[in-house]
């Protein structure tokens, strides 16, 4: 996380020149690569999966609920519910008080304001709603289930989460709401969430102990 926010937050290191590169693969000068109405992006990769973590959370909840009414504690439910609100609400959190801006704010991509960097200062009214990513945050808080899984599954688990954040947050990057920055913080951020929570909660019988 450190090194992330290091390398793309101050100057000269070169994080600038690699989060401009990647981002120009998806604009031609004029137009994104996926228009930003387009429905059948919304579909695919963002009220779709969204939809489908908020009801993974909903599922969980029920079933963790019911084991705890019966008087009995499911680890493994509880911590992946917590994964999911802690990562999703911390990034919205952060973005808040980030001061940085989405391409599409950028006089580089059509918009109003100079592109700068996480460690240089703002002027009054600098937007903050793009670090880091919270549309990616969701997908990326299911790599719990690397922890919340049995040893078998692991691997399984973690691909789930890596896999959902990627696409998520590749689809906001193709559509100039995030850059590639934005994600990789984010996954970094909900990595270390999920360590944390894995240490204290314990998932599973082999996880790390508090």
């Amino acid at each position: 996380m450190l090194g992330v926010v290091c390398f793309f937050g101050l100057p000269g290191l070169g994080g600038e020149s690699l989060d401009l590169w990647f981002q120009g693969l998806f604009w031609n000068g004029q137009a994104w690569l996926i228009p930003h109405e387009a429905r059948w992006g919304r579909w695919l990769a963002y009220d779709g999966p969204k939809a489908i973590i908020i009801g993974v959370a909903v599922v969980t909840l029920l079933l963790a609920s019911r084991r705890a009414f019966r008087g009995e504690v499911s680890r493994p439910l509880w911590f992946t519910l917590a994964c999911l609100a802690v990562v999703s609400v911390l990034c919205t959190q952060l973005r808040a008080v980030s001061h940085m801006a989405t391409p599409l704010d950028l006089k580089l991509y059509g918009g109003t304001w100079e592109h700068l960097l996480l460690f240089q200062a703002k002027p009054p009214g600098y937007p903050s709603h793009a670090f880091p990513a919270g549309h990616a945050s969701g997908g990326f808080a299911l790599i719990c289930l690397y922890w919340s899984w049995p040893q078998p599954r692991r691997a399984m688990g973690l691909a789930i989460g890596l896999a959902a954040g990627c696409w998520m947050g590749l689809y906001q990057i193709a559509r100039g709401e995030h850059f590639l920055s934005h994600t990789l913080a984010t996954a970094a951020l909900a990595w270390l969430v999920c360590v944390g929570l894995a240490r204290w909660i314990r998932p599973q019988p082999d996880a790390p102990a508090a």
